[in-house]
């Protein structure tokens, strides 16, 4: 390995010493710097930060003797230097300002190795007479982004060539609505609503009761048929979600089980569902609590593997992290903005459930994007916004009572009140209580 590359081994050991003391807030700001396993140049200082990026989204202790301990499993101890080179990693301490410092000039570094290697190509490619000005100037420039976002800017040429990629395939056959985005559980809502795109966020609202973490769920669970999907949940621990995924695929009432009130042969049905309710990929997060949590999270998984879709129930139970002098409103509002940027720079769609004020109970109508509860900029900032939203009667003029608790089915509109590329639109659903799952309503 050439010594003439730059790097800073001094910077990298601060880094991961930081993290190694200070746990996810150090790890966070490294994260938020951009940095990656492709920002260190010594091989064991990659590998413990490959070590820390599984400990994280696992979900485990952040600490020296538990990575420790993860990488003697592993049988990777040993790389770095066993337990003394951890501990003498630690004895490096710094303040918050030097690792901001220094998360920059290990980032720098790695773009001037980066550019290094660009360099290279690019002369022996004019050596062999197989590159020119424009070219060699063109990748130089995509490289010089680096600096400033982790991933190559898309240029206005890139964007015509997918298009131009994807009418040809429309013609040749080949095109399917799912090249576009990822459909919904509801065929009527991917006819009406379009399909959820990537870096879209999408606001999903009703009043409590409604049935918007049971919709969460669902859509996390027919999404995670084609990919990892991230779940953070303040609404509910994992713990309860695992028999409301069984009860939603198999029709059986998980209460129904605990009261006694089910066959033996439902019982054994609904134990092979959690079986395969076990081998889900939907990575679900009770414990996060905070803005910086759930984007370190993110951010942290897809360095790993890219998830499909993100899923947060719901905004108002998570802690805005208010600054001095700032409003409730302001607070969720850099939350939704947050959200919405995690959602470009990953690719994928988040989905956000909010909660409604009660100003549509007590006026008894359709609810209003000006009746999101400390809405923020949710207006702005959503591509799409879909109320669930319970009316009086149903389509065929049947009262429903809402407080009646014998009622198993309720009717309910899907409103989506804005569709940034797909419209407006409305799809009638009912919420089966029981096994708390919405079905698209087949009108008699």
């Amino acid at each position: 390995m050439s010594a003439d590359l730059p790097h800073s081994e001094e910077g990298e050991r601060i880094i991961l010493s930081c993290i190694l003391l200070d746990g996810p807030p150090s790890f966070a700001k490294a994260i938020d710097g951009r940095i990656d396993e492709g920002c260190f140049y010594l091989p064991q200082h990659r590998k413990l930060w490959r070590a820390i990026q599984w400990q994280h989204k696992n979900n485990h202790p952040l600490e020296l003797h538990a990575l420790a301990e993860e990488l003697k499993k592993m049988g990777k101890l040993d790389e770095v230097g066993g337990i003394p080179g951890l501990v003498e990693m630690t004895q490096l301490v710094c303040t918050t300002a030097q690792l901001n410092h220094w998360i920059d000039v290990v980032r720098q570094h790695y773009v001037m190795r980066e550019l290094h290697s660009t360099c290279t190509r690019m002369a022996e490619k004019t050596l062999a007479h197989s590159g020119g000005v424009e070219p060699f100037v063109l990748e130089v420039n995509n490289l010089l982004t680096k600096h400033h976002a982790g991933t190559k800017q898309v240029t206005l040429a890139d964007a015509s060539d997918e298009a131009i990629a994807l009418i040809g395939r429309i013609q040749d056959g080949t095109y399917t609505d799912k090249d576009t985005g990822i459909d919904f559980p509801w065929p009527e809502w991917n006819r009406r609503f379009g399909l959820a795109k990537p870096g879209e966020l999408i606001i999903l609202s009703a009043r409590p009761g409604m049935g918007k973490s049971s919709c969460c769920r669902q859509i996390a669970q027919h999404w995670c048929k084609q990919g990892k999907v991230l779940l953070f949940s303040r609404e509910m621990p994992v713990k309860q979600m695992a028999p409301l995924f069984a009860q939603t695929t198999t029709g059986i009432s998980f209460r129904d089980i605990l009261a006694g009130r089910s066959t033996m042969d439902d019982i054994e049905t609904f134990k092979r569902e959690l079986g395969k309710v076990r081998a889900l990929p939907i990575e679900i997060y009770d414990q996060d609590r905070t803005l910086s949590h759930i984007v370190t999270r993110a951010k942290a998984f897809a360095q790993v593997s890219k998830p499909k879709a993100i899923c947060v129930d719901y905004l108002q139970r998570y802690d805005a992290q208010q600054e001095r002098g700032e409003t409730r409103d302001m607070a969720l509002g850099r939350f939704t903005m947050a959200m919405k940027d995690l959602a470009i720079e990953l690719q994928v769609p988040v989905v956000l459930l909010a909660q409604l004020g009660r100003s549509v109970e007590r006026e008894n109508r359709e609810p209003r994007m000006s009746d999101l509860l400390e809405s923020g900029n949710l207006e702005q900032d959503a591509d799409r916004i879909i109320f669930l939203n319970a009316p009086d009667h149903r389509p065929d003029g049947v009262m429903q009572q809402l407080t009646d608790n014998d009622l198993r089915f309720i009717y309910v509109d899907a409103i989506q009140a804005k569709g940034r590329s797909d419209g407006t639109g409305r799809c009638g659903m009912m919420f089966d209580r029981p096994i708390t799952k919405l079905m698209s309503h087949q009108p008699a």
